[in-house]
């Protein structure tokens, strides 16, 4: 039928040229995206499991970079366990030659202060060996805070927060522990000078579990505090460092009264380190690996049974350089590097397994990164062929809608 008023033919050329055009962006966005899924919409199911591919290859690469980081933080105590092991050699060769009755008193008491200052250096490299500000050989491996008394509260998590207020109007706005000794307990009193009413001490012990003074303790000075500032209270020597705070509300609080403050005794307690990092090794929950690292402090309470053997001896014997005390430093010290032995034997196969697991971590992200690219990437190929069919859809659909646009005006040859 010739009709003026509705010209079908263009309508149905004017569909299809829609349906072209609209096909022919479809398949320019992917293209130009690279991705077959740019919206929910292109395939709801596919873009589901893609999200899913998508998050276990984000945690298997950040397990692989978890799993490279345990590897440095293996090799740095291994690292320091064979220097530990060298100055163990020493002292043995020392011990050896001290058994010898070729040897005066002198010359005994010479070797006595070498191992003296072996033993002091293996200490020191028991705390300060650390890996990103956590110490690897003195026991305090994940050692927590478990309760503080009289003065203060803090988050036995953090180690830190703290919102009572001391007498004076200060703030105990954190405490670190990370260098302290576990299972431990440490008392702190304050004292006021004799000689200057304004300055003042703070002396921090160690205890044992029974509650037992150890013999280990510091005391520091301590400085004004103005209103807004802080102060760290650094008990170097036991690991503990206390950082006090003025708020602006108050005024300038004087040595002596931070002194008044503590002169209650104050207390900090750490719960057992466990010494084992915990490594996330794989992209889920539970997927980890455990890494031991021995207490290789010489103080005879560190729960290794070798070494805390070893510090006995070694105390004995600088009590009094003896032949028959050198001997037997002799026997520990062979016990002490079995362990030491055996603990770098298991960072060793610690390093070996993580290396295998960065192995399969990248394996298994490659292959569902390649499972991931077959859901979500676009195929070049096809999606070019399909670009093409409809760029000559859409030109056709255009020439084929100018002839139908022509058509009424046929009517008009009916009037002449």
């Amino acid at each position: 039928m010739l009709s003026v008023q509705t010209n079908t033919s263009a309508i149905s050329a004017q569909r299809q040229l829609n349906k072209a055009s609209d096909n022919y962006n479809t398949s320019m966005e992917k293209m130009s995206s690279g991705y077959r899924i740019n919206r929910a919409s292109d395939d709801a199911a596919g873009l589901a499991v893609s999200e899913k591919l998508k998050a276990q290859i984000g945690g298997l690469d950040q397990a692989s970079r978890n799993s490279q980081d345990g590897i440095s933080m293996i090799q740095t105590g291994e690292g320091a366990l064979d220097e530990v092991q060298t100055m163990m050699q020493r002292m043995r060769t020392l011990a050896v030659q001290a058994s010898s009755d070729t040897n005066s008193q002198t010359e005994r008491d010479n070797i006595n202060l070498e191992i003296g200052q072996l033993t002091t250096e293996i200490n020191s490299m028991s705390t300060r060996t650390k890996f990103n500000g956590q110490s690897l050989l003195n026991g305090s491996l994940t050692t927590t805070q478990v309760t503080s008394a009289t003065g203060y509260d803090t988050n036995a998590t953090e180690l830190a927060v703290s919102t009572t207020a001391l007498t004076s109007g200060l703030t105990v706005s954190a405490i670190s522990v990370a260098d302290a000794q576990t299972a431990k307990g440490y008392t702190i009193t304050g004292t006021v000078s004799t000689t200057d009413t304004n300055a003042g001490t703070l002396t921090m012990n160690q205890v044992d579990t029974n509650g037992t003074t150890t013999g280990v303790t510091q005391t520091i000075s301590i400085s004004d505090l103005d209103v807004g500032e802080s102060e760290d209270l650094n008990f170097s020597e036991l690991g503990i460092k206390i950082t006090l705070s003025n708020p602006s509300t108050g005024g300038a609080v004087t040595a002596a009264t931070i002194a008044g403050d503590f002169a209650g005794t104050s207390s900090i307690d750490t719960a057992t380190g466990s010494g084992t990092a915990v490594l996330q090794t794989g992209a889920n929950q539970g997927d980890e690996t455990s890494v031991s690292f021995v207490n290789t402090r010489l103080s005879g309470t560190t729960g290794v049974a070798a070494m805390d053997d070893l510090s006995k001896a070694l105390d004995t014997f600088q009590t009094t350089a003896s032949r028959d005390n050198a001997s037997s430093l002799i026997t520990a010290l062979d016990t002490a590097l079995g362990s030491i032995s055996s603990s770098r034997a298991t960072l060793g196969a610690a390093q070996n397994r993580l290396q295998h697991t960065i192995s399969s971590l990248g394996t298994t992200s490659e292959n569902l990164s390649a499972a991931n690219s077959r859901i979500r990437d676009v195929d070049t190929a096809t999606e070019s062929s399909n670009m093409s069919k409809s760029s000559v859809l859409e030109q056709a659909g255009v020439a084929v809608l100018a002839q139908a646009n022509q058509i009424p005006q046929l009517a008009l040859k009916l009037l002449q």
